[in-house]
């Protein structure tokens, strides 16, 4: 049994070694035609390392095969790749970035012949109140709804019911295979994570971090994303365990001083 666990322990270490000659310096530039590129932040949510792009969109990051980066910036989609032996053995990678949209409501205006009574101009206007589940007392969602994801599963189950569903939907068919559904699971995994971590940096607050960890303003989302990454920083924080939280900063701070011995 004693051999067993030193062998058990030796494997260990012996992984752990192993992973570290793996990780090398992956060099990169984030392209986009209209937008300034400097301050793009590139956090290894694998490995909880990070680091922003120069002032021209290029950066240094180390990584490892699967090791999955994430790209953010205020004016950018967030964007994430996962590391294949392609990028890591190639010299330098190029990164286009989408600018973000923040799609408004189209507004159109049209001529009228306006009285000036407010009421008879009203009555005139030809609107009529819409009815909606609340005026039945009946419950209903009031909020956006989201495109929903069809499973894997019920593709199969209509495939093998075709005769009484009457036809296959080719559409979800195609958006599995081409990816469409699983890049719209992790953009909406991703868009959580990004709004938490925006919570949690307002909620102990930008001095916070600046005093207690000796970090500039450019770097604090790029910390709390690999202590988010890292710990169960979302659990604790949704359950109000704050002690436990700043314990996880404390300890993803002593986990990078270690680092860079």
């Amino acid at each position: 049994m004693f051999r067993f666990l030193i062998l058990f322990y030796l494997l260990g270490i012996f992984s752990i070694y192993s992973q570290d000659i793996d990780s090398k310096l992956l060099k990169g530039r984030v392209v986009n035609d209209s937008l300034s590129l400097a301050a793009i932040h590139i956090v290894n949510k694998t490995k909880g390392n990070a680091t922003i792009t120069d002032q021209n969109g290029f950066f240094e990051i180390f990584t490892s095969i699967n090791d999955t980066l994430l790209l953010s910036g205020v004016q950018f989609e967030p964007k994430m790749i996962i590391i294949n032996s392609n990028i890591l053995d190639s010299k330098e990678i190029i990164i286009p970035l989408e600018i973000f949209v923040n799609y408004l409501s189209e507004v159109i205006v049209k001529p009228n012949n306006l009285s000036g009574n407010l009421f008879r101009d009203f009555i005139n206007s030809g609107l009529e109140e819409t009815a909606n589940f609340d005026d039945f007392g009946i419950p209903g969602y009031k909020g956006v709804r989201k495109e929903k994801i069809i499973s894997k599963k019920s593709l199969i189950v209509s495939t093998l019911l075709l005769p009484i569903s009457g036809g296959i939907d080719i559409e979800a068919v195609y958006k599995h295979l081409s990816g469409y559904y699983r890049d719209l699971k992790l953009k909406r995994k991703m868009d959580k994570d990004f709004n938490l971590i925006s919570r949690i940096i307002t909620f102990y607050g930008i001095d916070y971090f600046i005093n207690t960890f000796n970090l500039s303003e450019d770097q604090i989302y790029d910390y709390v994303s690999g202590t988010y990454a890292n710990y169960p920083l979302k659990k604790d924080f949704q359950q109000n365990n704050h002690a436990k939280v700043m314990q996880y900063f404390e300890e993803n701070n002593l986990r990078i001083i270690k680092s860079l011995e």
